[in-house]
C-alpha cells in the first residue's frame, strides 16, 4: 500500500483520514492505513457522520485541493454505508447528510433509500424521508434532489 500521505484530517486520537499521492482515500489507525474504496471500507469512519456535514466537507476538500486530487472524497459511499448497516442509530445521522448529496450521487442511494423506506427498524420520520428522496429519485427531478 502506499503510505506516502500528502495530509490528514485528524477523525480522533490516533484515527485520520487521508489521501496518498496516488490519489486514494486511506483511513489512517494505529499506525495502519485502510483503503476507502467500496462501500463496506466505510464503517471505519461512521464518526464523521456526528459532525456537520460541512465541517467535514470543508476539511476533506481542502485535502483533495491540497493533493490536486482527481477524485473527491465519496460522501454517497459513507452515506451508503451507514444506511446499509440497518443501524438505527447510524442511518438517523447518515439521513442529515443525505440532502447535502449533488442528484447523480442521491440516485445511487436509491435501493439503500428504498430499504429505509420499506423499514420496520427505522423511525417513522426517517422513513418518511426515505420516501421523500426516493419519490424524488424516480421523478428524476434536479431541482427537488439539490
Amino acid at each position: 500500500m502506499d503510505r506516502s500521505v500528502s495530509t490528514e484530517f485528524e477523525i480522533d486520537v490516533g484515527l485520520s483520514i487521508a489521501l496518498t499521492e496516488a490519489g486514494a482515500w486511506v483511513i489512517r489507525a494505529d499506525g495502519r492505513e485502510f483503503r476507502l474504496e467500496e462501500i463496506n471500507d466505510f464503517y471505519r469512519v461512521w464518526v464523521l457522520l456526528e459532525r456537520p456535514f460541512s465541517e467535514v466537507k470543508a476539511a476533506l476538500d481542502q485535502i483533495a485541493r491540497s493533493a490536486s486530487a482527481v477524485t473527491p472524497f465519496p460522501f454517497a459511499k459513507l452515506i451508503g454505508s451507514a444506511l446499509n448497516a440497518k443501524s438505527r442509530q447510524w442511518t438517523d445521522l447518515a439521513m442529515v447528510w443525505v440532502s447535502f448529496l449533488a442528484a447523480a450521487e442521491k440516485a445511487t442511494l436509491k435501493g439503500l433509500l428504498s430499504d429505509v423506506r420499506d423499514s420496520k427498524w427505522a423511525s417513522q420520520k426517517i422513513r418518511q424521508l426515505a420516501r421523500k428522496y426516493v419519490n424524488e429519485i424516480e421523478r428524476g427531478d434536479p431541482k427537488r434532489l439539490n
